[in-house]
């Protein structure tokens, strides 16, 4: 049978000890996110790359195009497509600085 003290003092090192399982737990839970960090950080530069790639292509394109209407004595904006081309590479430069930024 166990005195009132050592129930306490039982108590008290229960107390003491029950965030054992928490700390494990929480502790192998940031490991799992550092790997999930890792791969993300992955993805986004080669997203950054290719968004980069596709970026510079699309702006020859565009430059072709402009010349193209120059030499034809149209306006750009005739052209279909046009300004969706270039709405789209606004939308592309914004998306280029915040993955930058995410890497940061």
């Amino acid at each position: 049978m166990l005195f009132s003290k050592e129930r306490v003092e039982l108590g008290l090192i229960d107390d003491a000890l029950k965030f054992v399982k928490g700390v494990e737990v929480f502790g192998k839970n940031i490991d799992i996110s550092k790997e999930e960090l890792d791969k993300v950080e992955r993805a986004i530069t080669v997203d950054i790359d290719s968004l980069q790639g596709d970026l510079n292509a699309l702006k020859k394109g565009i430059q072709a195009v402009e010349s193209a209407a120059k030499d034809l004595g149209v306006s750009p904006n005739d052209i279909p497509k046009y300004k969706e081309a270039l709405n789209t590479v606004e939308y592309g430069e914004k998306q280029l600085q915040k993955g930058k930024q995410l890497l940061k």
